[in-house]
């Protein structure tokens, strides 16, 4: 007997959201956020059962250009209930990565997400796809930073003030998303306030969903409620082709001194980019590669539901 729970939900994607799809900001409506499974109950039971080594539980200062205020703290025992409470009350950030493509529950909502974006978009053939779930304090914010996957965000609760910037200097300089390619710096991009006046805004309400070019520099105030979202990051040829040539020119960078001038996917230059990229991957897959700790792991703080912010500074040894 076919299960039709799922046909209540879908997404709405106008002219012009088909039209800019990964070359412009595009919104599109949906009413994925009126599934039950974004109720604080089944995101605390989803929560408790989830791996915690697929959670990250991190707070951060309220000065959008402070990037190092961001850090990472321990959870402890508490329930998914209380952390949901500590959310609430403080100053949290919550991402369950792998929640909607891993589990059970939520992976039906997953497979109907990424079928609508293949519907709009016939030339849209995602290689892979993985989508997580964050939950967030009203107060909380995510700084200005540059994903090398292309990202679409579904809204769920709460509202969230949405800022993207073209991927181009002085938002975006190239280098910096070869250092993340190469694991030696993170994602955060240096931020000026003065770039708000260039910036695609948005508030994100329940119903809503966006996509932006691929690199595009963003980042996100909330404006109140907790904020759920779910983040669909996806690898197609097209991004696969474009982040090889970026870290094949970080190896010449890093190994032979040679500063590179071109990020272009296409010519003989980018062919052979795009071949020492694939034998150094496929050297380091053989021979493995150093182990790099990834930087801001250190748990930092723990959540504490008594405290003011959700949580409470551990000592220094």
């Amino acid at each position: 007997m076919r299960d039709t729970f799922m046909e209540r939900f879908s997404s709405n994607w106008s002219v012009e959201a088909r039209q800019k799809f990964r070359r412009e900001p595009a919104v599109v409506r949906h009413n994925y956020h009126e599934h039950h499974l974004f109720s604080d109950m089944a995101l605390a039971a989803l929560i408790e059962r989830h791996p915690r080594e697929l959670i990250d539980f991190c707070t951060m200062g309220d000065d959008a250009t402070d990037h190092d205020s961001w850090r990472a703290g321990d959870p402890g025992a508490l329930s998914g209930m209380e952390l949901i409470e500590a959310v609430r009350k403080g100053r949290l950030w919550l991402n369950l990565r792998h929640a909607m493509d891993l589990d059970a529950q939520y992976r039906p909502i997953f497979d109907a997400m990424l079928a609508d974006m293949k519907r709009a978009n016939p030339g849209f053939r995602p290689l892979v796809a993985e989508a997580g779930i964050l939950i967030s304090s009203p107060a909380a914010q995510v700084f200005l930073h540059s994903d090398v996957s292309e990202t679409m965000l579904w809204h769920m609760r709460g509202v969230k003030r949405f800022r993207t910037y073209p991927p181009r200097l002085p938002y975006l300089n190239r280098d910096d998303v070869e250092g993340v390619l190469h694991q030696d710096k993170t994602e955060d991009i240096a931020f000026d306030p003065a770039w708000d006046k260039d910036a695609f805004t948005l508030d994100l309400h329940p119903g809503m969903a966006i996509n932006w070019p691929l690199h595009g520099p963003h980042r996100i105030e909330n404006q109140s409620g907790i904020n759920v979202s779910v983040p669909f990051e996806i690898s197609t040829q097209q991004s696969r082709r474009q982040n090889a040539v970026l870290y094949a020119n970080g190896i010449l960078r890093r190994q032979f001194g040679w500063t590179p001038r071109s990020t272009a996917t296409g010519g003989v230059g980018a062919l052979a980019k795009l071949a020492l990229a694939a034998m150094v991957k496929l050297k380091i897959k053989v021979f493995g590669a150093p182990q790099v700790d990834l930087p801001k792991s250190a748990k930092t703080f723990d959540i504490d539901l008594a405290a003011p912010q959700g949580f409470v500074d551990r000592q220094p040894v």
